[in-house]
């Protein structure tokens, strides 16, 4: 869920901000409640509504408060790293959807031309918008890269195109969108920092006069380019919950016609996980001494040929099913790759297909994945990290060789 709250009052023409004559003042609550199901192959459904509440005071007219539901949002999204098994680089994924138009549509404003007889279109008065009346179709991507353990940054782009035209003959141009952002883990877990730069760029769009047998006209005071940039704060403390707050401050407007522009914005968001099943694994037989034994070699054959001498060596033992474990594969190679001595190398044993004797083989001692082995230097295993103690995997290679910490 993410809660903002907004502010416009300046009036632009162009990129020039200019004196606001209306008196114009448009404040703005947006309460959005995002529910999503995630398969273990990577696809996922996310269903999105906002509740908008939207205050306008203006020198001609009286005080108005509009409140309302706005638009229900339906997106498909395909993660293409776990659909490809990519095992390092980048995550990246893409997605379709679609906008529904249920929320309050606010019409545009007509005029009686008693000369003519007939009722015109108002084609200034655009600025409030709840639901939008017409169908929208959208396409998006994105990508993450995390880096030198505690680095990660992650850009998106999307283009959203209506598909109808409003019952009062409004029709709305399309849209692109962009973003780009940097986060940096202060605190494990606890506290990260970030910033993002977001733009959109909106087209103009077209109406028919009521009342006369025309051409669509082009709406005098829409479209146009507006940029942000947005400082935050983001905590994920359980693996099923997290917690952030950012300030949205506008740093570029190009509008067409005269536009009263969204000024600073604050964001808060909370966002919560449940894993409501995963695949089973059948019970391994118990053996009398576990096969993962601190302070030994490895008791494994074919893991013993993965440990390289000279080297820190961390098993990763993963499955394309389990999602906490596609998720650490970039952060251990991101780790790796950073280490200035170039002294941990990441293996990796694939448990998707195992059946209960693989089981017994290799992790007969294991409640499930994730599995990190940390092996030193001599081969000799120094930790075990299972489930949520594989976050800890920094700090222990920092236990084997503190070092190389900092060089």
């Amino acid at each position: 869920m993410v809660y903002l709250q907004s502010i416009a009052n300046q009036l632009y023409e162009g990129k020039e901000e200019i004196e606001n004559y209306l008196q114009m003042d448009i404040k703005m609550q947006l309460a959005t409640l995002a529910i999503g199901v995630d398969s273990p192959w990577g696809m996922g459904l996310t269903a999105i509504l906002p509740w908008v509440k939207i205050w306008k005071d203006e020198a001609l007219i009286e005080p108005a408060t509009y409140t309302g539901q706005g638009d229900l949002e339906l997106r498909l999204r395909q993660d293409m790293t776990q659909l490809l098994q990519l095992k390092s680089g980048p995550r990246w994924g893409v997605s379709l959807g679609v906008v529904a138009p249920t929320g309050v549509y606010l019409a545009t404003q007509t005029e009686k031309n008693f000369l003519a007889g007939q009722a015109t279109v108002n084609a200034t008065t655009r600025e409030l918008n709840i639901g939008r009346g017409v169908w929208w179709l959208l396409a998006d991507a994105d990508v993450a890269y995390p880096f030198l353990s505690r680095f990660l940054v992650h850009a998106g782009a999307q283009w959203r195109a209506p598909q109808t035209i409003a019952g009062d003959g409004f029709a709305w141009g399309n849209e692109i969108r962009a973003n780009l952002g940097l986060r940096v883990i202060v605190v494990d877990r606890y506290l990260s920092v970030g910033v993002v730069g977001d733009a959109q760029r909106r087209g103009r769009s077209t109406y028919t006069p009521e009342g006369k047998d025309t051409a669509r006209l082009e709406f005098a005071n829409g479209g146009g380019v507006n940029a942000y940039l947005s400082p935050g704060l983001y905590s994920n403390p359980f693996d099923w919950l997290g917690f952030s707050a950012s300030y949205r401050l506008p740093i570029h407007n190009d509008v067409n016609g005269q536009q009263v522009v969204q000024g600073p914005s604050v964001f808060f968001g909370v966002n919560g996980s449940f894993t409501f099943a995963s695949k089973p694994v059948e019970a391994a037989p118990k053996v009398a001494k576990t096969l993962a034994v601190i302070g030994e070699s490895a008791k494994v054959a074919e893991v013993a040929a993965l440990v390289v001498a000279g080297k820190i060596t961390i098993v990763d033992y993963w499955a394309t099913w389990c999602d906490p474990c596609v998720k650490l594969g970039p952060e251990l190679d991101a780790f790796a790759k950073g280490r200035p001595a170039g002294d941990v190398v990441i293996v990796r044993v694939n448990a998707s297909d195992w059946q209960a004797e693989q089981w017994a083989h290799y992790l007969p001692d294991a409640a499930g994945l994730p599995v990190l082995d940390i092996f030193d230097a001599t081969g000799i295993l120094r930790a075990r990290l299972q489930g949520d103690e594989v976050d800890r995997f920094a700090e222990a290679v920092t236990a084997i060789a503190p070092a190389e910490v900092g060089k």
